[in-house]
């Protein structure tokens, strides 16, 4: 038979680590062996590289979805079998099949493993895919098994499964300990504490050529991860990828966190801090930045926030950096207005450390007590859904129903995940060691000496408003309201928890309006 029909072959590899091995080799010999006893010859290959067709769907790998585009100008898709298409039994058929059919219906798929047009509603097709489902959730479920034994552990405590060991530390029997790469990690955490972005960390550590046993080159994407590690605070998680569905997001899901299960490099007062210092980069962007009170400044006469502007002059030196309120016109030089700020903030550390405390933990109480206020309710909920469902009787127990019960369920176990977080964090800090922690972190620094980026950080960390007037002679006066406490983060995040859970509970907690 001569070959005069124009084909394209699809390959797949679900792990990186199976790259260059003969995997590729076969498939692409079985499948151009199979083109030729058909009359066709493959002039295109699709190769998805390290994806795994149990966690992503047809369509969002992007050589399989390529296909579509191909169909147009190729007489035939050829495959080496069912589970290089698919682990999910129904995905590929719907997703790529059926399209590319409704549009080209004289496009045929072929398979390595069976003669003639490839046939999806075959039987022994349909039971192909169920057994590549079955055979990767058994995997799965094993590999879950695998790191949950570990993880629980009976009669001692959890034990790290097999990966490579986090910067900083060694791994000895299972366990995590300090080793000589965990000052790196202080530093790391240090800088990124007074609002040093991801890439000027990497940076700074690739000019003194730091490297560890992993690392010899740092990229703003390893800083993130480190500074993203709950393993460094002393604790153990582990992430599970969920199989992804077409409506969710891949995401990873953290099985229970494992808390002090070994030493830790950073205290839970320092790993709070970054992530306040991450949540102000989002909310502000940037901040190294000589507008270090942006955001901050209010106009006295408007009551309106003071813009940013460069008045420099072009082609001279020097620089004129302006605030400049937009209703009333009223413009002032960054230099007068930052002395003042800074001068004011440098009193406000002389004040007494014992005062800032305990207001600080009387903040901390009362947030700590709206979440478990609405806890309880929460739980109260709970227990209504669980009453309802164990009622329904076998009638009454029809799918759409149950859909609906499972998914209050998970609705409630989410929002509880939550609440447990945010209580967990307060606790942490809730307590005199870890606020004098705290306080003492940004005390000992001298103010006058920091980078624009680390002004910006403990301006928005300690200052709430700055207004300002400007007086008939030019002179201005400024008043400065100050935080009470120092965790913006918490209280943001307490507050958001706490409103979302009021548009779903029938009953508030005590506290709120």
């Amino acid at each position: 038979m001569k070959n005069n029909l124009r084909g394209v072959g699809y390959l797949r590899i679900s792990d990186n680590k199976q790259i260059g091995n003969h995997s590729e080799e076969i498939q692409k010999k079985m499948i151009s062996e199979r083109a030729k006893q058909e009359g066709y010859t493959i002039e295109k290959w699709r190769f998805d590289k390290g994806e795994s067709a149990f966690r992503k769907n047809a369509s969002k790998r992007e050589n399989m979805r390529l296909l579509l585009s191909d169909a147009k100008e190729f007489d035939g898709i050829f495959f080496y079998d069912e589970s290089r298409l698919t682990r999910k039994i129904y995905d590929f058929y719907r997703e790529i099949y059926c399209p590319i059919k409704e549009q080209y219906p004289n496009v045929k798929f072929y398979s390595t493993e069976s003669a003639g047009e490839w046939n999806p509603n075959d039987p022994l097709v349909q039971a192909k895919f169920v057994f590549a489902a079955e055979e990767s959730n058994i995997k799965s479920k094993r590999a879950k098994d695998a790191q949950l034994s570990l993880l629980t552990n009976e009669g001692g405590k959890p034990l790290r499964p097999g990966a490579r060991t986090p910067v900083g530390y060694e791994l000895i029997e299972g366990v995590l300990k300090p080793s000589i790469e965990a000052p790196i990690v202080t530093m790391i955490f240090d800088s990124a504490s007074w609002g040093h972005s991801n890439e000027t960390i990497a940076d700074f550590l690739n000019a003194n050529q730091v490297k560890t046993k992993y690392i010899s080159k740092w990229h703003s994407s390893t800083i993130d991860y480190i500074l993203k590690n709950h393993t460094y605070a002393g604790h153990l998680s582990w992430d599970v990828k969920q199989a992804q569905s077409t409506q969710t997001k891949n995401d990873s899901v953290e099985l229970e966190l494992f808390k002090n299960v070994h030493e830790a490099i950073i205290s839970p007062v320092m790993f709070s801090i970054v992530t306040q210092v991450k949540s102000y980069k989002k909310k502000y962007g940037k901040l190294n930045t000589p507008f270090f009170i942006r955001n901050l400044l209010y106009c006295s006469n408007c009551n309106l926030p003071f813009e940013t502007k460069d008045n420099s002059p072009k082609g001279k030196s020097g620089k004129y950096l302006v605030y400049r309120c937009k209703n009333c016109k009223v413009i002032i030089h960054i230099d007068n207005i930052h002395k003042e700020v800074l001068a004011d903030l440098s009193k406000k550390w002389t004040s007494n450390m014992h005062q800032l405390i305990e207001e600080s933990k009387s903040a901390l109480s009362g947030w700590l007590q709206t979440l478990k206020e609405c806890k309880k309710l929460i739980e109260q909920t709970e227990e209504k859904i669980l009453f309802n469902e164990r009622m329904l009787t076998q009638q009454e127990a029809k799918e759409d129903i149950l859909l609906i019960i499972n998914n209050s369920k998970k609705i409630i176990s989410d929002e509880k995940n939550k609440l447990n977080h945010a209580i967990d964090k307060i606790n942490l800090l809730n307590n005199d060691i870890a606020l004098y922690e705290v306080y003492s972190h940004f005390k000992n620094a001298d103010i006058n000496s920091l980078f624009n980026s680390e002004k910006r950080t403990l301006c928005l960390t300690f200052i709430e408003q700055v207004k300002l007037r400007i007086n008939s002679d030019n002179d201005f006066t400024l008043s400065i309201k100050y935080r009470l406490n120092p965790f913006v983060e918490i209280e943001n995040d307490t507050v958001q928890i706490t409103e979302e859970l009021l548009k779903q509970l029938p009953v508030k907690p005590k506290g709120t309006k």
